[in-house]
């Protein structure tokens, strides 16, 4: 809002106290004939071979589409590093040797009185265990899985003898019960860390380098344990986590509603339903295509990417915004496409090159960063304002060309 208010107020006042000089004839002829033959060459090609351009449009959104709805939100910070900073090094390092760095908490309730004496309820436990320490996602791993069911046999191994074969789950219930008695009255207080007083309640403690199996363990749990036992996954670690999904559901919901609302924007400012819709093509193409990009090249889409899609939609709908409004004064005075963004492209499009080329140098030098993260939003954002410029100067007058008619009257050029 403050760029809109100096370049409507302050700058013309700046114009007026120190005007601009004219430039030199043929200094201006030599440079806008460079210009403008490569800005002619695309109006020709683009009005030339319409139904090509929108075929392989509509293929590459296809394709973009495909991959894109594959992406699932992860958000891993210790990514952002390269694999030869010390910070993810000595991380790395910690979760090899003592099996993770990242505590997961699960609450089981059995939803009755001293329920957790079932043999079969902790039976359940032992098998869970194991299933839970065989996940492997890529390189997450959960190294280390602790429980009540630990405590009982090694309770249960130390009142016979420490004989290995009774490390073990006694399948008596008055057996369960009179030996967590006994280890209560031998003064121990482990117990009052993972299970209530009631003995309805406990906890399923794990070790792992981060917090992207947590639905992977919610969903074992909630198949292996048995009714009316229920499990919850919580814990700090997993209140982070929630909050990062609430954050990206929400950004989501607030895209659609942004599409929307620019949407009916675009139709009113071209004065068009028709216009306006297609106008939103050249739009929504380019994230489309980077989300698609994404996918095939192995980039995470987290928080940090998800800005993307907001800066890029902004820079992507103010080119078509210029373009259309030009496009629509052109056509009414000429009724010819051709002609139409020829002149289009001749005025609007030397500033939409030059600003999106401006624009996406000033962020491909994130690239030059030595953290992943602002590499991957530079190298995105930049390809994003490119894909959209092409999009403009390419799909745009390609379709023009399909849908528009010269409206009666109107005296067509040769």
């Amino acid at each position: 809002m403050m760029a809109l208010f100096y370049t409507v107020v302050l700058l013309p006042a700046m114009l007026a106290l120190w005007p601009l000089k004219p430039r030199r004839e043929a200094g201006h002829d030599r440079e806008g004939s460079q210009m403008d033959r490569l800005l002619t060459g695309i109006a020709d090609f683009a009005t030339g071979h319409p139904k090509p351009i929108v075929a392989a449009s509509g293929v590459l959104l296809a394709v973009g589409l495909f991959f894109a709805l594959q992406l699932k939100f992860t958000h891993n910070p210790l990514k952002w590093f390269p694999k030869d900073a010390e910070i993810r090094q000595a991380t790395e390092k910690i979760d090899k040797e003592l099996k993770g760095t990242v505590t997961l908490d699960v609450v089981v309730d059995t939803g009755v009185e001293y329920g957790l004496y079932q043999p079969a309820l902790l039976d359940s436990f032992e098998k869970l265990a194991g299933q839970v320490k065989s996940i492997r996602t890529g390189d997450l791993f959960v190294g280390k899985v602790w429980s009540l069911v630990d405590i009982l046999k090694e309770i249960n191994k130390a009142l016979n003898e420490d004989r290995e074969e009774f490390y073990a789950i006694p399948q008596d219930k008055k057996l369960i019960a009179q030996e967590f008695l006994l280890f209560q009255l031998s003064g121990s207080d482990d117990l009052d860390e993972i299970v209530d007083m009631q003995f309805s309640k406990t906890r399923f403690s794990m070790k792992l380098p981060w917090i992207d199996v947590m639905d992977i363990v919610e969903k074992l749990f909630r198949q292996e344990l048995p009714a009316p036992a229920t499990a919850t996954v919580t814990g700090m670690i997993v209140l982070f986590a929630r909050t990062l999904y609430a954050s990206i559901y929400s950004m989501g919901e607030s895209y659609l509603i942004a599409g929307v609302v620019i949407t009916f924007m675009m139709m009113f400012l071209i004065g068009s339903i028709r216009m306006g819709l297609i106008a939103m093509v050249p739009n929504i193409m380019p994230i489309v295509m980077v989300l698609g990009f994404m996918k095939v090249a192995g980039l995470p889409l987290d928080m940090f990417t998800m800005m993307i899609g907001s800066i890029a939609m902004g820079l992507a709908v103010d080119d078509t915004i210029h373009f259309f409004h030009n496009f629509r004064r052109y056509y009414n005075d000429t009724g010819d496409v051709r002609d139409a963004v020829r002149l289009t492209l001749h005025t609007t499009g030397r500033a939409m090159l030059v600003t999106s080329i401006v624009l996406s140098l000033g962020f491909f030098v994130f690239m030059f960063s030595s953290m992943n993260n602002l590499f991957n939003f530079g190298l995105l954002t930049g390809m994003t304002i490119i894909l959209a410029l092409m999009a403009d100067f390419l799909l745009t007058p390609a379709i023009m060309s399909l849908i528009s008619h010269p409206a009666p009257g109107t005296a067509v050029r040769p």
